[in-house]
């Protein structure tokens, strides 16, 4: 499903639902002291979020990709903002895009979300770059964000980006950094991509690369992960949360379809979608990942679909950490950097960081 240019009647449709928008909003911005998983929200936070969701429900989600633009792109006015020196390393046919130091000690390997299907967004930086920071003034020094830009389904489908973040791996390690040292995060799609990886290290995927077998990640961090990738019925998430959520269940089916797809294989879904993982699947994952965090909205679709996946996760490993934000919404932390919310952050964003302190053992 190749990435196309958008038309007069997508703009023409685009115009419509941004001269709607303002309305949506204000409506929204009134009623969110009556409802209980709005009262509490900073007022940014309940207009970005109207707005984000308004315009995910009205449009083409190809054409949305096409308008945010390349990853590399988003990457590059990201350092020129902060003043920082871009650095952009060619890791086989995807890149890795870094911030912060030149020669870390530590590493965040961040898998981008959006369905496989967008690029990276720039409020997903804003918050690793605030991650980075506050390790930093809290004494974890040596840290930088590794970001894989990894081909998108619209050109290429499973087992592409696995592949890559595979190769993102070997070239962490061959640059010298430990592999206690690496943190493996990842949001929606990236989540799911987290665990593809990890399944790989158990069950090795035919035709790809082995990592060495005797490596050990500090640790792997999921935000709001996407596990199951078609909706499926009797998941109580999906039909009490689309009122709250930025993405509710057919935008999710149309990802889910776009990536599916692509999979040539039957065996190979059980590495991508957890309905089809069969009865231990998981076991010996403590093996090869020390720590594992994983977060959830309360008010977010997929809630369910994650809460059945970390509690068959979390049997086979034991050092697997589940909180959920009750009035959270999908990827919650994120969006605070989206809306500019500086003062009232996610009741995750602390959880998140002192879970990564804790995977790098920093005290």
């Amino acid at each position: 499903m190749p990435m196309t240019a958008p038309s007069l009647l997508d703009y023409t449709r685009l115009g419509l639902a941004t001269a709607a928008q303002p309305v949506v909003v204000l409506w929204r911005l009134a009623s969110s002291p009556f409802t209980s998983y709005e009262k509490k929200k900073p007022w940014r936070r309940v207009v970005y979020d109207a707005s984000f969701r308004w315009i995910v429900y009205t449009q083409r989600m190809d054409l949305l990709g096409y308008i945010m633009g390349p990853s590399v792109t988003t990457y590059e006015k990201y350092m020129k903002k902060h003043l920082l020196e871009a650095r952009v390393q060619d890791v086989e046919d995807a890149k890795l895009l870094w911030v912060g130091e030149r020669d870390p000690e530590r590493v965040i390997l961040y898998l981008h979300g959006g369905g496989f299907l967008f690029p990276l967004a720039d409020y997903s930086l804003d918050f690793w770059g605030y991650v980075r920071k506050e390790l930093t003034r809290t004494g974890c020094k040596g840290v930088a964000i590794a970001v894989l830009d990894y081909t998108l389904v619209t050109s290429a489908g499973y087992p592409t980006q696995l592949r890559q973040s595979i190769a993102a791996v070997k070239q962490l390690l061959a640059d010298g950094i430990k592999p206690e040292n690496i943190v493996l995060t990842g949001d929606s799609a990236g989540g799911n991509l987290v665990i593809q990886l990890l399944l790989h290290q158990l069950h090795p995927v035919e035709g790809l690369q082995e990592l060495p077998p005797d490596i050990k990640f500090g640790g792997a961090y999921m935000m709001s992960p996407w596990t199951d990738l078609l909706p499926r019925g009797g998941v109580a998430s999906y039909k009490e949360n689309p009122k709250w959520d930025i993405v509710a269940a057919p935008k999710l089916a149309y990802f889910g379809r776009a990536y599916l797809d692509r999979v040539r294989e039957e065996k190979d879904l059980k590495y991508i979608d957890a309905h089809y993982a069969p009865d231990r699947w998981y076991d010996g994952v403590g093996n090869i990942v020390d720590k594992v965090l994983i977060t959830a909205g309360g008010a977010e679709s997929l809630r369910d679909d994650i809460v059945r996946f970390a509690d068959r996760f979390g049997k086979a490993h034991g050092n697997t950490k589940i909180v959920i934000d009750k009035f959270g919404v999908h990827d919650d932390p994120f969006l605070d950097f989206y809306a500019g919310e500086t003062k009232q952050l996610s009741e995750l964003t602390p959880i998140i960081l002192e879970w990564i302190k804790e995977a790098f053992e920093i005290a």
